[in-house]
């Protein structure tokens, strides 16, 4: 597995959580499932913690706008996988 620094996973947490709620049912299975992602990644860190603090990103959709950017680069730069 691909390593992730604490910010890409905070990133990618943010956009998680603003895919689950695009039916506008955010459910307990979904705040789990991305609780899940963060610690397969940040086993140092408070999943919950990190899961609030995406939640706020994906609040402010400038916020959420720059790490799309910033996600995009980092997987292209690494040369995992492209996003279009």
């Amino acid at each position: 597995m691909n390593k992730l620094d604490k910010e890409s996973v905070l990133g990618i947490s943010a956009l998680l959580v603003h895919a689950a709620n695009i039916d506008e049912i955010y459910s307990e299975h979904e705040k789990n499932l991305i609780k899940d992602f963060i610690k397969s990644y940040l086993t140092n860190d408070d999943e919950n913690e990190i899961l609030k603090k995406a939640e706020e990103i994906e609040n402010n959709s400038n916020q959420l706008l720059n790490y799309t950017n910033a996600f995009s680069i980092s997987i292209t730069k690494n040369n995992s996988m492209s996003l279009k």
